[in-house]
């Protein structure tokens, strides 16, 4: 036994050695697999800052570049709105009493302006503008229509022949313009063959124009026909053809 003693102690110690290396090797495994966890974890935080980063960028530049085309709306419906502006200051002073003094030169200056500035604008403003145009006109025929109806009857006659000899000369100078065409052998097209309003430019009266407007065109133009009578001319209808 005394002997053996010596012999198992030195088991024992390389039992205890061996059991310190599994240690050491468990350890230094567990050391290696924490550090890879580590390693793996800080990548995966690098990566969630670089998104981070990446969407925070992009978020920026798509505020940015929303507000440059908002600027850039913003600034187009300003030019657009100044332009009609401006236009309409302009024909309002070509209209006026003043202008009647003006000088040849400023009314060409003036006339250009408004050329200058119609180019530049866009499909709705020029729209705009034409519709603006077209009730101004209308409001003139209008108040022209409704002058001419309340004259007395001497001066209503008056201006009912003005009207009615404007139109005989007018349509002496399509038949004249026809003529010449047909000698010169060249189509006459159906708007020139037509009367002094065809379908397109009813429909268009139709869209821009009031039913009060209508009723008093109507009346002239009865009152019209009623002096043509007088005079042996046949009706004038300015709705068909001649």
């Amino acid at each position: 036994m005394l002997r053996s003693y010596p012999r198992n102690t030195a088991w024992q110690k390389a039992g205890i050695k061996t059991k310190e290396r599994h240690g050491l090797f468990f350890c230094h495994g567990i050391s290696l697999n924490n550090l890879g966890y580590n390693k793996g974890m800080e990548t995966s935080k690098n990566n969630s800052i670089s998104n981070s980063r990446y969407w925070y960028i992009a978020s920026l530049l798509l505020l940015i570049l929303l507000g440059l085309y908002f600027c850039y709306l913003s600034a187009k419906w300003y030019w657009q709105r100044s332009a009609l502006n401006e236009i309409s200051t302009i024909q309002e002073s070509l209209q006026s009493e003043k202008a009647k003094d003006w000088p040849k030169e400023k009314r060409t200056i003036a006339q250009e302006r408004i050329q200058y500035l119609e180019k530049g604008l866009d499909k709705e403003s020029k729209k705009e503008l034409t519709d603006r145009n077209t009730r101004a006109g209308l409001k003139k025929v209008e108040l022209e229509f409704d002058r001419i109806l309340h004259l007395d009857q001497k001066e209503k006659i008056i201006e009912l022949d003005i009207w009615i000899d404007r139109e005989e000369k007018s349509r002496q100078d399509r038949e004249n313009q026809q003529a010449l065409l047909r000698r010169q052998g060249k189509a006459i097209s159906s708007k020139k063959e037509g009367g002094f309003l065809n379908n397109q430019d009813l429909s268009n009266l139709l869209d821009v124009t009031t039913p009060e407007l209508r009723a008093k065109f109507h009346q002239l133009v009865k009152e019209i026909n009623q002096r043509r009578q007088g005079r042996n001319l046949p009706p004038w209808n300015p709705f068909g053809s001649e």
